[in-house]
């Protein structure tokens, strides 16, 4: 992105951050593309942005906005239209937009000389901003709008609301009795051309801009005054005819941009504008790109602005270990096209955010010196997520300057770096789910491996939560998130697919429910789902009934089931099994162990070496659970454990399962020592 891809888009490369070492490229054939920016939360999307306008600050006209916010990140330019009410005619967020755009790109790039003026856009934004008496709360939000034409011009606030005072007593003298759509709107709209655009713009930039509107055929015919008045009829129609209206809005800001770079700046390689646009993917973003889309597609202008966008979208659920596709780290381009595509869709270029690899998150750990895991423990359980990777070395950072050494597995109970007083996970994840109660909903149906099972906590969990469609609202949230999914081998994902999220609320809710004695409602959870997967004609019970059992400590239960199936199933079945088995989530430590049941092992009593396999199959489950645990770098003696389990139990398999076991032999414990854990274990 830093390198290539905006360097080609605003024709600028920067070496450094010193004053006057960057380099003017020369402009490519064809017509630059929009650069769509994907990732998950806390993956560095605004960081991206923020570092481009840092990098950029005046070296050439930018602006930066937050599509998903009503005030696009920069309070104080234009009153949101959402704020007010009811829903006002002669505003929208396009507008306030397009406002917001006109005021920053206006704005003197020092080494590039003048700012961009905006002949036709500020016309527009004047015609749609008429107001009518009838309209409440229209007069007032025009005057807030006119305002900020002047922000740049005059900075003091009273000396901006006298000048629209008396812009307004120019424009309507008689607006105490002037009301409707009829002549009056045309009559508003050219006082508003003729007398506050000839102020702000001068003459001949607003004749200039007047020949354009007039050649707009906003309507089938008419001078320019007329396609200004069917404009600000337009944007007050229907959701159809403004959102026309919004696409001639936004063709007048690409025409005023191509209009500023003529021949003697091309020759001269001026950079381009660069439009950086957050939260593209938001209810409030979304129209305004289809707009630009739409208009970027149909409009025939010459010089654009390198545009780059933000969207939220599912992460991959795991680290790369390679940059094989294109990403923000690697994209090589070409970012222009030279043909024209069959739809809008075509002029975008869709890069997903990078994800830190483990040498940048060891390299953000500076001079202080973590335990020899922690690094790698970030990378796998931020699945290399900038933000939440970033957070988790603050707070290892700060706990290393404390003089304290801490423990892997105590990662996400250390203080946050920005906020001593809350523990880092419980910070993460206000940042990933900022809503309480859709916080504690996730958290208690985290254990879920599926819907049903989220239905069946649901009857009891969360305590006080009596909404009847918790489950739907709390599906709908992952979904509208753009929460991606891994899936489980031999089964779909859990409720909660994202790995990083699964941990953190898993995390979470043991801290929680580890604060009352003996953890009751832990087993609470789980023993409600046990119920839901062992019905009474289950014989020998479900692998996801395992997975509760032994989340509850009920370790005998879990070896003697998988001991007789043994005989029952195919290798390949069974280990896939113990995968899902031995994912299950660790208790708390407070938990208080179900007594034990004097059972026999029905495989033990009818196999000759049954004991020996009973407890390779007893200790391979213990070892491959504990090194299962989120928070569980490589362990040596677990692994070893592993192994030996294994290779016993292809000693004592059939000849037709011996390949399966030792292959698992084999494999496992590399894959160990390579942070692989259940329930991805190969087969």
């Amino acid at each position: 992105m830093f390198r290539a891809v905006v360097p080609s888009l605003v024709g600028l490369e920067l070496a450094g951050p010193a004053p006057g070492n960057g380099t003017r490229l020369p402009v490519p054939a064809g017509i630059p593309l929009l650069i769509e920016c994907a990732g998950g939360r806390l993956t560095g999307k605004t960081t991206l942005l923020k570092t481009l306008e840092e990098r950029y600050a005046e070296r050439l006209p930018q602006a930066y906005a937050d599509l998903g916010r009503a005030d696009f990140g920069r309070p104080g330019l234009a009153l949101p239209a959402e704020n007010e009410a009811p829903r006002l005619s002669n505003a929208s967020h396009t507008s306030d937009l397009l406002f917001h755009l006109r005021y920053e790109l206006s704005r003197q790039a020092n080494r590039f000389g003048a700012g961009l003026s905006f002949p036709r856009l500020t016309q527009g934004l004047l015609a749609v901003t008429s107001w009518q008496t009838v309209g409440l709360g229209e007069l007032e939000a025009a005057g807030r709008r006119l305002e900020s034409l002047l922000r740049e011009s005059q900075p003091d606030a009273q000396a901006r609301r006298d000048k629209v005072a008396g812009w307004t007593r120019q424009v309507a003298p008689n607006i105490g009795t002037a009301a409707g759509l009829g002549p009056g709107v045309n009559e508003l709209v050219a006082s508003l051309a003729d007398i506050v655009a000839t102020e702000l713009l001068g003459a001949r930039a607003n004749r200039n801009g007047l020949r354009w509107w007039a050649e707009r055929r906003v309507s089938a015919q008419g001078e320019a005054n007329v396609q200004l008045s069917e404009l600000a009829r337009g944007f007050r129609g229907n959701p159809h005819d403004r959102e026309r209206a919004e696409r001639h809005l936004t063709a007048a800001l690409l025409a005023d941009i191509d209009d500023h770079y003529t021949w003697a700046r091309r020759k001269n390689r001026l950079p381009r504008p660069l439009l950086l646009l957050d939260n593209a993917h938001t209810p409030l973003g979304r129209p305004v790109l289809d707009t630009l889309t739409r208009v970027w597609h149909e409009e025939d202008v010459r010089t654009r602005p390198g545009v780059v966008v933000t969207v939220l979208a599912p992460e991959p659920a795991t680290p790369e270990p390679e940059d094989v596709d294109p990403t923000t780290r690697n994209a090589a381009g070409p970012f222009w096209r030279t043909d024209r595509p069959q739809t809008p869709a075509g002029w975008t270029l869709r890069l997903p955010l990078a994800q830190l690899t483990l040498d940048e998150i060891t390299w953000m750990f500076g001079t202080d010196h973590p335990g020899p895991d922690t690094a790698q423990l970030i990378h796998r359980l931020s699945a290399g997520r900038a933000g939440i990777a970033h957070a988790l070395v603050q707070a290892g950072r700060r706990a290393v300057r404390l003089g304290q050494s801490p423990d892997p597995r105590t990662l996400l109970d250390l203080p946050a770096d920005d906020e001593p007083d809350t523990r880092v996970h419980e910070r993460l994840l206000r940042l990933l789910v900022p809503d309480d109660t859709a916080r504690a909903r996730l958290a208690h149906f985290s254990p879920a491996l599926d819907e049903e099972a989220a239905q069946a906590l649901a009857a009891h969990h969360p305590p006080g939560d009596n909404d009847l469609l918790r489950v739907q609202t709390t599906r709908q949230l992952l979904t509208q998130d753009h929460w991606g999914s891994r899936p489980w081998p031999g089964t779909g994902a859990p409720f909660v697919g994202d790995p990083t999220l699964r941990a953190l609320l898993g995390h979470h809710l043991v801290t929680l429910l580890g604060e009352t004695p003996g953890a009751d409602r832990w087993h609470d959870i789980h023993e409600t789902l046990c119920d839901r997967y062992a019905p009474p004609d289950a014989d020998p019970p479900d692998e996801r009934f395992l997975h509760h059992s032994l989340a509850v400590l009920d370790t005998g239960t879990v070896a003697r089931t998988l001991h007789r199936r043994l005989a029952d199933q195919s290798t390949a079945t069974w280990l896939t099994a113990l995968n899902l088995v031995c994912a299950a989530p660790h208790p708390p430590r407070n938990l208080t162990a179900l007594a034990a049941r004097p059972e026999d092992c029905p495989a033990c009593a009818s196999a000759g070496a049954g004991g020996l396999v009973h407890q390779a199959v007893t200790s391979l489950v213990d070892a491959l659970w504990r090194q299962s645990h989120p928070l569980a770098p490589p362990d040596e003696q677990l692994i070893g454990s592993v192994r030996l389990q294994l290779l016993t139990l292809a000693q004592h398999a059939g000849a037709a399962h011996q390949t399966v076991f030792f292959r698992a032999y084999e494999t496992w414990p590399q894959l160990l020592r390579r942070w692989v854990q259940a329930p991805h274990l190969p087969i």
